[in-house]
């Protein structure tokens, strides 16, 4: 842990935060998510604050899962952009994490490498910020999976469509009326 301790719940905790309160989550999930907080305040010991978010992140995937094999029985257009955005979300947090934890096996080599690199290139090798950006696109995708699929639940979905920002990144967006 190269941070701060202070710094460090700075840094892992909003990603508790945010798998904590999906719209679908349940109350026992967002309970989960406070108590792994306030006991991590109390013990500092990352290795328990990964363990914990891995199985919070388990029990979303699963539930998830449960939602598509549902609307896949009936929408198989949502089914399908649901799909596509809950592998994006896994891909981003994935990528993320083993981005991650080379950088966390790999620190001293990688700060050797930066200070021989030319300046514009040495960026390229700061994996934990990368880190960041993945999880901030599986977040952000995460969200904008739950409105889709609440839209699916509430059968009001034929009015919106999925578009893309730069071909990638997921928004919702209100069907134009025909008239």
């Amino acid at each position: 842990m190269t941070l701060q301790y202070q710094w460090q719940l700075a840094d892992e905790l909003p990603t508790d935060v945010k798998v904590g309160s999906d719209v679908y989550v349940s109350l026992g999930l967002f309970s989960y998510s406070a108590v792994v907080t306030l006991v991590y305040v109390q013990i500092r010991k990352p290795v328990f604050h990964q363990v914990a978010y891995a199985a919070e992140v388990a029990v979303i995937v699963i539930r998830n899962t449960m939602h598509q094999i549902e609307i896949r029985k009936t929408n198989i257009r949502a089914y399908t952009e649901l799909v596509n955005m809950f592998w994006l979300g896994i891909g981003s947090f994935g990528g993320a994490f083993v981005l991650w934890n080379i950088d966390n096996v790999f620190c001293n080599e990688l700060r050797a490498l930066r200070t021989v690199l030319p300046a514009p290139l040495s960026p390229l090798f700061q994996l934990h910020a990368y880190w960041h950006i993945g999880t901030a696109l599986g977040c952000y995708v995460s969200i904008v999976y739950q409105q889709y699929l609440r839209l699916v639940k509430l059968g009001t979905i034929d009015d919106f469509c999925v578009r893309r920002l730069a071909l990638v990144v997921p928004y919702i967006d209100r069907r134009k009326k025909v008239a």
